[in-house]
């Protein structure tokens, strides 16, 4: 079962132990108390259900290392809370206004205040107003470190976004494999107890015997080699969204890719943001020139980078185009192994055919749904990496820098 989240903080209160440096320590249940998911969002992410479009918040919500970081920028005054402008604003603003009520207070009770009470109200005022101010730099991009926070904490999110979701593709690959070598397994379980019924009735050799029992024993071991691999896939997959190891959440399979997206794709366009984007190319740009040979090194440096982002867009939409016609023809390919399948479980509950002639079907029909299901995968890899590539997640390297 997935861990779940027990401490919620809000407003004041929680800005003001952070600055301090003393906010509860994440782990893998605590929720962050504040996130861009609404109520109804969050409680779909606890419960013990994993469907692709969750991995974002599930990532924000119960990543380790993402939650690992978000601790230390939380605990760090004047950093980066890995908010957006706009959030980091609204926090300051609500700052700057209790702030205000607090001064406010204070003043109205002055004369029934000790000095040592009315210094208090000042000392949190001036806090108040102070991470306020950080809150505000940060966000205005003032605050170097700060931002340099944010951005290192967005990279790392959509990259465990993305490597999660790779897991679950990769997941899904696993499950249709190791269904065929279970299929396999039944199959050489039947020839072996046929083989030993023909050899009593006379028909079979010891020999063709001992051949279908080592098939069956090579049956057994892949059998087995795809459990542990869909087993340990699994693992990988939850750990990272907040389950614990050996949990057994149900794991919804990855949705059809919506081609209409293919339909949105400039490539003009998506290779001028992804230029823009690129978290190398920015770190190219804000280097110094002297780090980099000088300004004419570094101006080449960033020319050569810009070339290989269009380069690569290039490649990753012609990849997308290549995947969606493979998509396409693997569809019309299902769709004739639905029918066949339908066929033999027809002629089988009838009697009009054997045990081994459906298994064999079943087994042609499994090795069809995978192929479909990889084609799906295939499809939904290509169109992510495009995007991915279009955000600025595209490895162009380091060594030209």
């Amino acid at each position: 079962m997935k861990k779940k989240g027990i401490w919620k903080a809000a407003g004041a209160v929680f800005l003001m132990t952070a600055a301090a440096g003393c906010l509860p320590v994440y782990g893998a249940g605590t929720e962050l108390p504040l996130t861009e998911y609404d109520e109804s969002q969050l409680e779909k992410f606890r419960d013990d259900t994993l469907e692709y479009w969750e991995i974002p918040g599930l990532v924000e919500q119960y990543n380790t290392e993402f939650r690992n970081q978000l601790e230390i920028y939380y605990n760090n005054p004047g950093s980066s809370t890995g908010l957006t402008k706009d959030q980091l604003l609204s926090l300051a603003s609500d700052l700057r206004q209790e702030a205000n009520e607090l001064n406010q207070e204070a003043e109205d009770s002055k004369d029934d205040l000790t000095r040592e009470e009315y210094q208090e109200y000042q000392q949190n005022i001036r806090a108040l107003k102070s991470y306020a101010k950080d809150l505000e730099d940060d966000a205005d991009g003032k605050n170097a470190s700060g931002s340099s926070s944010i951005r290192n904490l967005r990279i790392l999110k959509n990259q465990q976004i993305q490597s999660a979701q790779e897991k679950m593709r990769a997941y899904e690959r696993l499950k249709d494999q190791d269904a065929i070598a279970q299929k396999n397994l039944e199959t050489a379980q039947l020839t072996y107890e046929s083989a030993k019924l023909r050899q009593e009735l006379g028909t079979y050799s010891a020999e063709n015997v001992l051949d279908a029992e080592r098939a069956l024993n090579q049956a057994r071991a892949s059998a087995s080699a795809a459990s542990d691999a869909l087993e340990n896939g699994k693992n990988d997959l939850i750990m990272m969204l907040g389950w614990s190891y050996g949990a057994q959440p149900e794991i919804v399979s990855v949705p059809e890719p919506d081609t209409g997206r293919i339909d949105g794709y400039d490539l003009d366009a998506d290779q001028a943001k992804a230029i823009e984007n690129n978290y190398t190319l920015f770190d190219t740009r804000m280097a110094s020139s002297s780090s980099q040979g000088g300004a004419n090194q570094k101006a080449r440096t960033i020319k050569t980078q810009e070339e290989q982002v269009t380069m690569k867009m290039d490649l990753l939409y012609q990849e997308v185009l290549q995947k969606q016609t493979a998509y396409q023809a693997a569809e019309t390919a299902y769709e004739k192994a639905v029918s066949d399948k339908t066929a033999a479980d027809s002629q089988y509950s009838l009697g009009m055919m054997s045990r081994e002639s459906y298994l064999t079907a079943e087994a042609s029909w499994l090795q069809s749904e995978a192929s479909y299901t990889s084609a799906k995968l295939d499809l939904t890899e290509a169109m992510e990496n495009y995007e991915w590539a279009r955000e600025g997640l595209l490895d162009i390297g380091s060594g030209s820098q």
